[in-house]
């Protein structure tokens, strides 16, 4: 697997995980061992305070085995409702890209993704069968995943917009501007609308997809399927291939801007509907050559210049 490091101060909120932490076992003894002291001063106090207000003395020494008591009670709920609702950030490892840049990560159960430029993949820095194959995803990645025939157990790749649960399959997610794209090429997947508040390990899926189709949820959490012979050209990225077919010069400004960084200024905002097609795809290392693909396709004069292509007519 690539490197990766543990984030432990990442702030922005997680879907749910469903992972339990165990409660510290010395934590554990201490809190009882509190709660049993105070049980035995309650009894020698009680036996030894003959004809005494005993019962205005029970009444204090309860309340304080009932305080610890419920101060361990509180400990294991809190911990449990954390691990839940959060999917422990403190123990989730985080592999990240930069603009330009794509990585090939092997998971422990042998499934592969090719994580895209500008994105990045939390995974469990304790993979275990029991908290199940889960991983959450902001930007663009191509996922190939193991089937597990012996356990079926689900692989599920999170995101704000959609759970997508899969038992072995290809295919590749999109979460970039508001939306998710989910592009199935082979096998099965189950779609989960609003991943961020409820997980598709607890609930029904909203939406079966079959290969060849490509479903969409925008930030209103709506989604539409389409059907798409070609479906394998939208993870063409992780070959370091594009695809244009009659796609506009201001799609493919946005798809610059994403994965490298890099902004297109139009001398006329007309020319953003200039149409751009090739012939099976072109194959490319960097913006520079994606700019002289762009150039022949297109007609314009484009120039870099300071993180910006500048587009003219002449």
């Amino acid at each position: 697997m690539d490197e990766f490091s543990t984030n432990r101060n990442d702030k922005r909120g997680l879907p749910f995980g469903f992972r339990r932490k165990p409660l510290d076992i010395r934590m554990e003894e201490e809190n009882w061992k509190e709660v049993e002291s105070a049980i035995r001063q309650l009894e020698t106090s009680s036996a030894g305070t003959a004809g005494a207000p005993v019962r205005i003395v029970r009444g204090k020494w309860l309340v304080k085995v009932m305080a610890a008591a419920a101060a361990v009670a509180a400990l294991v709920i809190g911990l449990w409702w954390v691990s839940t609702r959060t999917g422990h950030p403190e123990e989730m490892a985080v592999i990240r890209t930069g603009y330009g840049e794509v990585k090939n990560i092997h998971l422990p159960d042998s499934s592969m993704v090719v994580l895209n430029a500008n994105s990045s993949l939390r995974i469990p820095s304790s993979w275990t069968e029991a908290a199940g194959r889960q991983v959450w995803l902001d930007g663009e990645a191509y996922f190939q995943v193991q089937k597990k025939p012996s356990t079926v157990q689900k692989f599920v790749v999170h995101t704000k917009e959609v759970d997508v649960e899969v038992l072995g399959t290809k295919f590749n997610v999109n979460t970039r501007r508001q939306r998710a794209i989910v592009s199935l090429e082979e096998g099965k997947v189950r779609l989960t609308m609003n991943g961020v508040v409820s997980s598709v390990l607890e609930k029904k899926a909203a939406l079966v997809m079959r290969p060849g189709q490509v479903a969409e949820v925008d930030e209103d959490l709506q989604a539409k399927v389409n059907e798409d012979k070609d479906v394998a050209v939208r993870s063409g990225w992780s070959r370091h291939e594009f695809h244009f077919d009659h796609t506009s010069l201001g799609e493919i400004a946005r798809l610059v801007q994403d994965t490298y960084g890099y902004e297109m200024v139009v001398e006329d905002s007309a020319m953003l509907e200039k149409q751009i097609s090739d012939a099976g795809g072109v194959r490319v290392s960097d913006v520079h050559d994606l700019v002289k693909v762009l150039m022949v396709a297109s007609g314009f004069h484009m120039d870099i210049r300071e993180k910006k292509i500048y587009v003219t007519k002449h």
